[in-house]
């Protein structure tokens, strides 16, 4: 049951951010459909709450990047150090994509991460190492969540077959969003289930 465990988390890490950073076929046609509706001039501005998810996104970018940062200095298990490592990575790519969006849709993005968020990560610098990589992967997964129903929210009233530069970027990097979860979550799973084996192997 372990090893089908380990293979299951394995195989979906692997669908996971091979979707960020491969280059798969999909996200080639998405980027084409971007570029396309950008020189169309299909959107030359963007109502006020779409503009509120650029923002948003931007310091979520930034949050999770600092969290992964944490998690690769202080990850007691190898899959919080490896998942840090890929959220590093995906996060600082799709923050270049950003500032690429908001600069067409003239749209300043924010710099600076809120003073909430900026205590939450000093909270989780300051958990001890036997506690870390539980609640790592209870901080992240509830980013993920936040971030999610933020895109979603967004998206609610825009019809599937815009196909505006924002429609597409929001719906791919929502796509994302829903596989690193599963990712986070299954990871989160199979450190529980080793404490619980481990508790039974003590009694």
């Amino acid at each position: 049951m372990k090893n089908l465990t380990t293979a299951l988390i394995c195989l979906l890490g692997m669908l996971t951010f091979a979707s960020c950073n491969s280059g798969t076929e999909e996200q080639q046609e998405d980027i084409d459909a971007i570029d396309t509706a950008t020189v169309a001039g299909l959107d030359e501005t963007l109502p006020a709450e779409k503009q509120e998810l650029l923002v948003f996104a931007a310091r979520n970018n930034m949050l999770q990047i600092e969290l992964g940062e944490i998690a690769v200095e202080r990850g007691v298990t190898e899959n919080v150090r490896v998942f840090g490592q890929q959220l590093i990575d995906w996060y600082t790519s799709k923050q270049v994509e950003l500032q690429e969006l908001a600069a067409q849709y003239d749209v300043a993005l924010p710099q600076e991460l809120e003073q909430a968020q900026l205590q939450h990560i000093e909270e989780i610098r300051g958990i001890e190492e036997s506690e870390f990589d539980d609640e790592y992967w209870d901080s992240v997964i509830a980013a993920q969540k936040d971030a999610i129903d933020e895109y979603e929210d967004s998206l609610n009233d825009v019809d599937e077959a815009n196909a505006s530069a924002f429609s597409l970027w929001a719906r791919n990097t929502l796509k994302e969003l829903h596989a690193q979860l599963i990712q986070a979550e299954a990871f989160e799973l199979e450190l529980e289930n080793r404490g619980e084996a481990g508790i039974s192997n003590s009694i």
